[in-house]
């Protein structure tokens, strides 16, 4: 219709000119100009919006609304041709009828021909356009017009039942050819679901020849594995096959080529693009002919790598338990619950000792060798494997006698199969041997609640005695005695004879207690060289000193070592429940004070527990937090006191003694005493009072006084450290003060102590260094003449307590002060005399040729501003004549 209708308006378009040129001379211009300029005006608009349309894309509705369009037009054109045919005639002679209705009759059926495919607009055009004109000439009354009318008519009528036949063929044609298209187009739609069912699906499929070699492939080869798909054809695909799995493939394909197999099923890893290999699987099967011959194969290639990865994961999963369980010497058994059958592993004839075993036993067999203590409780387990479906995993503990005789304990663990009811099918599970595990575990416990050197229970079993005892004495209204024992100079026999000899003391204390305590009594060692006893049924009459020292008299006997005796002695500490207190907490706290009491008179003694120990207690321990405040809030201070030549009567020095700044007062270290024999607390001072002392040296250095040397106090607890010398030497290097300025003073029971070693290595480094070192307090202690030789002392101080009486020139105190001043003189060494508060007392020093004088007489100790203006202000003169004053 695209050509037939512009060809239509064509033809019409001619003979329509045609005419006008024939009839241009018989008609005025209106008919034979006008009329005609008309007619070819819309059949040009017509053809024009037919041509226009050509452009568009062509959709039922759009089509339709064309053909109706076409339809009017040619009623509309035919119409018009017809009613201009029948004015022609009007005006024309008659004998010129028959050729303008001939003109109009054969561009009717040219249009007709042009409209065979829309056979309404033909008829339209052939009745509004041709038979008007024509009954005109049938009725016009002439025998010849009404002749060529009447075959016009016929031939109409001709016209019109052929163009009805062509419709039909025309509509069959186009019924057909949209069946074609939809087939076509189906067909399409086919192609293109196959096409993306191959290019999405994560499978690819290939087809092989009868003798295996491929011949069709995906496209998705390709982007698998950056082969092209010709160089997968054939075999050339092989190529991308792992080495290692390349003959097994090959293998099974011949089976499969040779009717072994019926089809192929191999796993390979296959080399994908990024060089990686993954596990794939191929599956073929093959097409055949009526005769069963193989025409192709039909097979796909799937990814299973992570499907191999997992089953390669669970057998190295079962490896793993198959070796564990051997590793383990587990025993596996498996309980069916619809018979007595217990089906074993290897392990129990070497676990459990019964090799006839491993061919399966009954369930009473092993309910039998379980030990009649645990039996009930393994088989109400049984039973509740039966009752309880909800019950999946169960572990029980129990002994079971192996095939040596002996009870091993045994740790079963088992998993329960139910069916979909809920009933116990069969039970699975695991027998551990844990007796090694269970003997030390009992060995931990006993580890953990007795002393290992001497057997005895130790601080945790104690405090659990301690609390049952008491609890069981308030019950029946009856006293417990509780005795603290710490053995006297127990580190110096273990740094003079080893720790094996004080192993050996412990051990037999441990021997002796035992023996001589009650048996409803408890000993015990606490830790290091500290027992414990437990002595219930005492009442408010006995007396719990007597009665422990009568009970402990025994104990107190030598031990032999290694042929030698060494004397065993020990303070005690007592505490009476419920008089001392009802808590347990309480009763052991008020020993330990009472023990405390005793080492503090000297040792050896058994002290029972007062009130006032327990006032002591507290005030040391408020001694001890205000000295700790002091040094927290930097309220430690050093007083100085003068030191005087007696040959020149220049101030020498100072002895930096120690102040604590309390409510607005300076207090003495007597009230912070308990501070000093706290390791920690005493070194802390000390370290606080050579910080100040050093920061003094450096404003008196900074003002140009002389005040020759500073001296320092110190106490075992600085020594023990092992650190003191470099302590010392690194504040005064840091400060860049000389260590010839300080002088540290060590008392007589520092040298005594068991640190000896330390503190000869300790002065010795200070004294190399140019630190001078001063004995203090010499003739009160301990000291003998071979430590004058063994340490390096510089200068010794006597104590004032010889001073006091040397007014009267004949006592004894002045025969000893004279005795040290001839042995120090000749010595070598510097003497210095603490406490001359009389000029006496200075002028009977200085005849006897003592070096310097300290005392209340030169100057009580005070602060470093009233020391420095004494320094400014020193008489040395003055001081002269007090020592010369009474000199014959």
């Amino acid at each position: 219709m695209r050509v037939q209708i512009p060809l239509m308006y064509a033809l019409l378009s001619i003979n329509v000119l045609f005419l006008a040129a024939a009839i241009y001379h018989d008609v005025p211009p209106l008919y034979s100009l006008g009329f005609p300029a008309v007619l070819l005006l819309a059949i040009a608009l017509r053809s024009i919006m037919w041509l226009l349309r050509r452009q568009d894309t062509a959709t039922a509705p759009r089509i339709r609304r064309y053909l109706f369009g076409t339809l009017a037009a040619a009623v509309v054109l035919g119409v018009a041709f017809g009613a201009w045919g029948l004015l022609l005639l009007q005006m024309i002679e008659p004998a010129r009828f028959t050729a303008v209705v001939l003109y109009l009759f054969v561009s009717s059926i040219t249009c007709c021909y042009c409209l065979q495919a829309l056979p309404a607009a033909g008829w339209a055009v052939l009745a509004f356009g041709t038979m008007p004109a024509t009954f005109v000439l049938i009725f016009s009354g002439h025998p010849y017009d009404a002749g060529v009318g009447i075959p016009l008519v016929l031939a109409a009528a001709l016209i019109l039942w052929t163009l009805a036949h062509n419709r039909g063929a025309f509509d069959e044609l186009l019924r057909s050819r949209a069946e074609m298209r939809n087939l076509v187009g189906a067909l399409g739609d086919s192609q293109e679901h196959y096409r993306q069912s191959v290019a999405l699906n994560p499978q690819i499929p290939w087809i092989a020849d009868r003798t295996g070699s491929t011949i069709e492939l995906s496209p998705r080869w390709s982007t698998l594995t950056g082969l092209s798909v010709e160089e997968g054809l054939g075999w050339q695909g092989a190529a991308a096959l792992h080495p290692d799995d390349l003959p097994q493939v090959r293998e099974r394909w011949q089976r499969a080529l040779s009717g072994e197999e019926d089809h192929l099923d191999a796993r390979y890893r296959l080399r994908h693009a990024d060089g990686t290999y993954r596990w794939m699987r191929t599956r073929s099967f093959p097409r055949r002919d009526e005769n069963g011959e193989v025409l192709a194969w039909y097979g796909t290639l799937e990814d299973i790598h992570d499907q191999m990865l997992a089953e390669q994961a669970l057998q190295q999963s079962e490896e793993r338990y198959r070796l564990a369980s051997l590793a383990t010497n587990d025993v596996i058994w498996d309980l069916r619950m619809d018979g007595s059958n217990v089906e074993w592993s290897s392990a129990v004839a070497t676990v459990l000792g019964y090799p006839e075993a491993l061919a399966g036993t009954s369930r009473d067999w092993w309910v039998e060798r379980i030990h009649p203590e645990d039996r009930p409780h393994v088989l109400e387990r049984f039973r509740d494997v039966e009752t309880d479906a909800s019950l999946r995993h169960w572990s029980l503990a129990f002994r079971f006698l192996a095939g040596s005789g002996t009870y091993l304990h045994l740790n079963a663990r088992g998993y329960v199969v139910r069916d979909p009811s809920g009933r116990a099918t069969r039970l699975i599970g695991a027998l551990q041997d844990v007796t090694k595990q269970v003997l030390f575990e009992r060995s931990l416990r006993r580890a953990a609640h007795y002393d290992a050197l001497t057997g005895l229970p130790n601080r945790t079993l104690f405090a659990e005695r301690l609390d049952a005892v008491l609890a069981q004495a308030h019950d029946e209204g009856k006293g417990v005695a509780l005795a603290i024992l710490d053995l006297d100079r127990f580190k110096m026999i273990n740094d003079n004879l080893g720790h094996d000899a004080g192993d050996a003391m412990l051990s037999q204390l441990a021997v002796r207690l035992s023996q001589i305590i009650p048996p409803e009594g408890t000993v015990a060692r606490l830790g290091g060289d500290e027992f414990a006893a437990i002595l219930p049924g005492f009442d408010a009459e006995t007396d719990p000193v007597g009665a422990v020292d009568a009970l402990l008299s025994t104990a107190r006997a030598p031990v032999s070592y290694k042929g030698r005796q060494l004397d065993l002695g020990f303070s005690v500490g007592v505490a009476v429940a419920f008089g001392h207190g009802e808590a347990p907490r309480d009763v052991h706290k008020r020993a330990d004070l009472a023990l405390y009491a005793a080492k503090k008179e000297g040792g050896g003694r058994i002290r029972c527990y007062r009130a006032e120990l327990g006032f002591e207690a507290e005030r040391e321990i408020q001694m001890l937090y205000d000295a700790r405040e002091a040094l927290r809030h930097d309220r430690i201070v050093p007083f100085y006191q003068p030191k005087i030549s007696f040959h020149t009567g220049e101030c020498v020095g100072f002895e930096a003694l120690l102040r604590w700044h309390h409510e607005q007062v300076f207090r003495t270290p007597d009230e912070i005493a308990a501070a000093l024999s706290d390791p920690g607390t005493s070194t802390q001072i000390t370290d606080r009072i050579l910080d100040k002392v050093i920061g003094d040296i450096l404003a008196w250095e900074a003002e140009g006084l002389r005040f020759g040397r500073v001296a320092v106090n110190s106490s075992t607890h600085d020594f023990s450290r092992g650190d003191f010398a470099e302590r010392i030497l690194t504040r005064l290097e840091r400060a860049g003060v000389a260590a010839h300025r300080i002088e540290l003073e060590v008392t007589e029971s520092v040298l005594t102590e068991q640190l000896s070693t330390s503190v000869e290595s300790t002065l010795r480094t200070l004294s190399d260094a140019g630190v001078t070192i001063a004995l203090d307090d010499f003739g009160t202690g301990y000291a003998s003449l071979t430590h004058l030789k063994q340490f390096p002392v510089d200068v010794l101080k006597i104590d004032r307590s010889f001073i006091e009486q040397i007014d009267l020139r004949e006592s004894e105190d002045a025969m000893i002060v004279r005795t040290i001043l001839d042995l120090a003189k000749r010595l070598g060494i510097l003497t210095v005399a603490e406490g001359i508060e009389t000029a006496s007392q200075a002028r009977a020093l200085a005849q006897w040729d003592c070096d310097v004088a300290q005392g209340y007489l030169f100057g009580r100790p005070t602060d470093a501003e009233a020391a420095t203006r004494l320094l400014q202000n020193w008489d040395a003169a003055a001081a002269l004549e007090t020592f010369r004053g009474g000199v014959q």
